[in-house]
């Protein structure tokens, strides 16, 4: 199921760059696509809570990684792109069936050489497993009224300026999903 639905969402018109495309049609033939499959290598999904109304995005200073990013995650083996979402949306942000059906990314990136800080350890003592995200973004259009944020998930949270969020986010993934909600809304 996976499989299909990313195969059939993998566009070079979405992709950061055409060795984007070209990696992600690789990574996606050799199987093994979540994190429970392959702990070094797999898909992600990440979202971008965005009002329209206000021209605010919503982002993260995430515990595990020490970065101010957008919320998102692994996928568990057996789920499928609406189940990663929702679940997502509800853990990060405590809204339940946020998506009755799966939305079109609007981004495909892939993160190489991650290092996250785990159980707020020093990071060179424990550092996860994951060393490459191929990540699938969408946006998601709220005004946050029904958020219910987890405090173990975060540091803070902000509803911020697309420029503003452009100032505290170093994360290059996270910087081109702002750079194209900048250009498309």
């Amino acid at each position: 199921m996976l499989y299909e639905q990313i195969s059939k969402i993998i566009d070079v018109s979405i992709c950061d760059s055409e060795s984007t495309y070209t990696n992600f049609q690789k990574r996606l033939k050799e199987d093994a696509l979540t994190r429970d499959e392959n702990s070094q290598t797999h898909f992600c999904v990440y979202f971008l809570p965005y009002n329209a109304k206000n021209k605010k995005v919503f982002i993260t200073h995430h515990k595990k990684s020490g970065l101010w990013i957008s919320p998102g995650g692994h996928i568990d083996k057996g789920e499928g792109l609406l189940d990663i979402l929702n679940r997502e949306i509800y853990e990060e942000l405590g809204v339940k069936q946020f998506f009755s059906k799966t939305p079109s990314p609007f981004l495909l990136t892939i993160n190489d050489g991650l290092k996250y800080d785990i159980h707020n350890a020093p990071i060179e003592n424990k550092v996860q497993a994951c060393k490459t995200h191929f990540e699938i973004w969408y946006i998601v259009n709220t005004d946050g009224v029904n958020f219910n944020i987890d405090p173990k998930e975060f540091h803070d949270t902000k509803w911020l300026t697309i420029d503003e969020a452009e100032k505290i986010v170093t994360d290059p993934a996270n910087k081109k999903a702002l750079e194209i909600l900048k250009k498309k809304y």
